[in-house]
């Protein structure tokens, strides 16, 4: 390296960290100025000049801080990490790297800025809008845990209870089922002897629709009627189609679910039975062994027929 790099007429350059010095006095800059057009932090800086070398990082960052300085002071770079290698000791000098430019710097000016600013918003709203158009396209979210699977069962009751997406319209063989806040929801089905099918469906506001079918067969034993003693007596007969119901007998709750098509239920009570169906096109009731037929018209809800002791002569 050129002897005259470092020394000057008036005054002798022994180190590195000297001679950066001098050129940043020379240049009127003070540290502060110095760290803002290179990005390298004071401290640095002062270490360098002072030749605390061993205050700095890694190596390969100390060659990085003197290809900034050579850049900003007009300097040959190669010439500083050699001096640097011959103070420190370090050996490994590498082929003269190629010289900083203005124009190798990576400059993110307001045009640019706002170009990507620009590129982030637009990729971030195409995602949006194929967001939204899956959620039109796709059927809605429904699943079923309770029955998992086909099964048979002993009696003519059956839990049946899932989750589907809020805000959809959850229906048991075309009966409307409540939501809770979550989305699940329970019903109590009364099944009918042998085979019963249960179509469950969630139906968004965008007209998609979800399905599924749960097989269930009915063993049903045969129980003496003892209701009959009571003096008000009741008994449903559901079909064509499903209907969900509620009944009450002498203030108390029976039924508070859907009924299959082709199922059954007896009641009894000393006072009254209240009764409500969803279908009442499909809701036959015998009072008393009396056939009164069908409660109303199909789909129609009928709501607190009251059967009581008083009606009966």
């Amino acid at each position: 390296m050129p002897e005259a790099l470092f020394k000057t007429k008036a005054v002798k350059i022994e180190t590195l960290g000297g001679f950066l010095s001098q050129m940043r006095h020379k240049l009127n800059f003070d540290i502060r100025t110095v760290s803002m057009l290179t990005q390298i932090k004071p401290v640095y800086i002062e270490h360098i000049e002072a030749g605390n070398w061993q205050q700095l990082p890694a190596e390969v960052y100390i060659k990085g801080f003197l290809k900034q300085l050579a850049e900003l002071y007009r300097l040959p770079e190669e010439d500083l990490v050699e001096q640097y290698a011959k103070e420190t000791g370090f050996t490994e000098v590498k082929s003269p790297a190629k010289k900083l430019t203005p124009h190798s710097r990576v400059n993110i000016t307001p045009k640019t800025f706002i170009w990507i600013l620009t590129a982030t918003l637009t990729l971030g709203a195409i995602a949006y809008v194929g967001s939204q158009i899956r959620s039109v396209l796709a059927a809605p979210f429904l699943e079923i845990y309770e029955p998992s699977s086909d099964v048979t069962v002993e009696g003519n009751t059956l839990i049946i209870s899932g989750k589907a997406e809020i805000g959809s319209d959850v229906s048991i063989n075309n009966q409307a089922v409540l939501l809770d806040k979550n989305g699940q929801f329970t019903e109590n089905l009364i099944l009918s002897p042998g085979l019963n099918v249960i179509e469950v469906k969630s139906l968004n506001k965008f007209k998609k629709e979800s399905r599924i079918v749960r097989k269930i067969s009915a063993s049903l034993a045969q129980v003496a009627d003892s209701a009959k003693t009571l003096p008000v007596n009741i008994s449903l007969e559901i079909g064509p189609a499903s209907s969900w119901i509620y009944l009450e007998a002498d203030g108390v709750v029976i039924q508070r679910g859907t009924m299959l098509a082709g199922s059954t239920k007896t009641i009894s009570a000393k006072e009254e039975i209240l009764l409500t169906s969803a279908n009442a096109g499909s809701t036959k009731v015998i009072y008393n062994g009396k056939d009164l037929g069908k409660l109303g018209r199909d789909n129609e809800v009928i709501r607190n027929v009251e059967f009581s002791a008083k009606q009966i002569q």
